[in-house]
């Protein structure tokens, strides 16, 4: 599930928000006095950014999602709690860990309990991936993706468009006829021009239907998971029958607790599914 797409697409906003601090940073140099857009894509817009600084952005951040933070999770999944034994099982340094751990919980999708050592006074933080957390969250933002787009759609087909021809504004039949437009361009006085949306409609649909198809795939691997969860737990109960409680070593005795908490978790609260697509597990 970890590696489903709209996992991916979560786990992005990490590293977007640093990226979009620094494209902050440059609008600020560049403008000094304008107002600072709000979101990545409206500052690359304003900055102008070269299709191949785009690419290399975007590149960045898939790598920092699949060889740093995606790692991190599977780690916590397994049962390894504290942050120097996820850096000395992946591989990365431990300034990082502790850094992606902390923008972990600041999306709520992990969290952590603090200890103090009777002997040595230092703390220790023991950290949990909270599955239940990201489904909901996934649930929400896919809500709201397709409340979006679906509002959209209704805007494009139920109006007719007019653009100038110098791409200054794009506005519906109400504002082109208005006494302040009547069908000129504000900014270059140039007559406006009918336009036709019907690809810009076709494109809203092919969008939807990919968010809801890919919101699927992720609720089934989120179900698929589930049933691995009740086997592992069925494994479990055979070993303790044998004598065997647990598992061979600390770290399955580990993973088949979380395993346990994780399926306590989803019995007590069930996904409830957007777009009307309810589903029985």
């Amino acid at each position: 599930m970890i590696d489903d797409i709209l996992v991916k697409k979560l786990l992005s906003q990490i590293v977007k928000k640093d990226y979009e601090e620094n494209l902050k940073k440059r609008f600020r140099e560049v403008y000094l006095d304008e107002p600072i857009p709000e979101g990545m894509d409206n500052l690359i817009g304003a900055l102008e950014l070269p299709p191949e600084e785009l690419q290399l952005i975007d590149n960045n951040i898939q790598d920092s999602v699949d060889n740093t933070i995606t790692p991190i999770i599977k780690s916590l999944i397994d049962g390894i709690e504290t942050d120097e034994e996820i850096a000395e099982k992946t591989g990365i340094k431990l300034n990082i860990v502790r850094k992606m751990l902390y923008k972990l919980y600041d999306l709520k999708i992990a969290n952590y309990k603090r200890s103090k050592d009777p002997e040595t006074q230092w703390f220790t933080y023991s950290w949990k991936f909270e599955k239940d957390e990201l489904i909901s969250k996934i649930k929400k933002d896919t809500e709201i993706e397709l409340s979006k787009l679906n509002a959209q759609l209704e805007e494009e087909e139920q109006n007719m468009f007019f653009v100038c021809p110098y791409g200054h504004v794009r506005v519906n039949f109400d504002v082109a006829s208005d006494y302040d437009y009547q069908f000129l361009c504000p900014v270059c006085d140039e007559e406006l021009e009918f336009q036709d949306n019907a690809e810009i409609i076709e494109n809203l649909k092919a969008n939807i239907t990919m968010v809801e198809n890919d919101y699927d795939a992720f609720i089934k691997k989120v179900e698929d998971g589930l049933v691995i969860v009740i086997n592992k737990l069925e494994e479990a109960k055979e070993k303790e029958k044998e004598g065997h409680p647990g598992g061979d070593t600390l770290m399955e005795e580990k993973y088949l607790k979380n395993m346990r908490e994780l399926l306590e978790q989803m019995e007590q609260k069930l996904v409830e599914y957007p777009v009307s697509k309810q589903r029985e597990i």
